[in-house]
């Protein structure tokens, strides 16, 4: 049986904490990443940049979903 915290689950106020994180890295690479990558897509510090925001937005994606 899952630890609370309250009256929430654990499991269900950490898949919360990473959805929000995930949201806020999601809308970071909207706003801030992909305008600097059109600007200059051969620029190999957003592009390095790029591939490991998509990483730890995918990461974050997959613990916020999980049951």
């Amino acid at each position: 049986m899952p630890e609370t915290i309250g009256s929430v689950s654990r499991d269900r106020y950490e898949r919360a904490f990473f959805e929000t994180v995930h949201h806020r890295v999601e809308n970071f690479i909207a706003g801030t990443l992909l305008p600097h990558q059109e600007k200059t897509p051969n620029d190999p510090y957003i592009r390095t940049v790029m591939a490991q925001m998509g990483a730890i937005e995918s990461t974050l994606q997959l613990l916020a979903s999980l049951e």
